[in-house]
């Protein structure tokens, strides 16, 4: 039998055997995400000083924003004596110097209690309003994070300790 008219027999194995496809875009989107948080948080509490305060019923209360993006906010009370419920209305400024804040208006769509190195309160979800003047602002730090997330390079043995 001659040898140049026989099946290739590796590729008919090959044609058999079902090839599975990796989609790196997911892993790729939550690794900026991962960053665009880490970040996020550097640079509101390290870079900008940005003190963060909710008017919670006449009164101005201190809160630790965790988690921003172009739709909502995340943030806790420590304690909360008066917790907003879901539903209702907030004020938060963000002090990016001692006397000037930015005043940002969110409806709270979700509660819920936490605790966490000794400390505990509530984490509220918010949806963010979009028709105020101050959530421009506000739209453009947050493509900057993002932006950053996704072109940021990550360093393992920085030449600096900034922070």
């Amino acid at each position: 039998m001659d040898k140049r008219k026989s099946k290739d027999k590796s590729t008919t194995k090959k044609s058999k055997i079902s090839r599975k496809v990796v989609d790196l875009s997911a892993y790729r989107e939550e690794k900026n995400e991962e960053r665009r948080r880490e970040y996020e948080r550097v640079l509101f509490h390290k870079i900008l000083g940005v003190y963060s305060f909710a008017e919670f019923n006449n009164k101005i209360h201190n809160v630790e924003v965790l988690d921003i993006s172009y739709s909502g906010i995340l943030f806790r009370e420590l304690h909360p004596q008066l917790p907003s419920q879901p539903g209702s209305k907030v004020a938060l400024r963000f002090y990016f110097t001692p006397s000037s804040y930015l005043r940002l208006v969110v409806e709270v769509k979700r509660t819920r209690p936490f605790k966490s190195g000794g400390r505990q309160g509530l984490e509220y979800g918010c949806e963010l309003d979009k028709s105020t003047r101050s959530y421009e602002v506000l739209r453009q730090l947050v493509q900057f994070m993002y932006k950053y997330a996704e072109i940021a390079c990550q360093d393992a043995t920085p030449p600096m300790i900034w922070f």
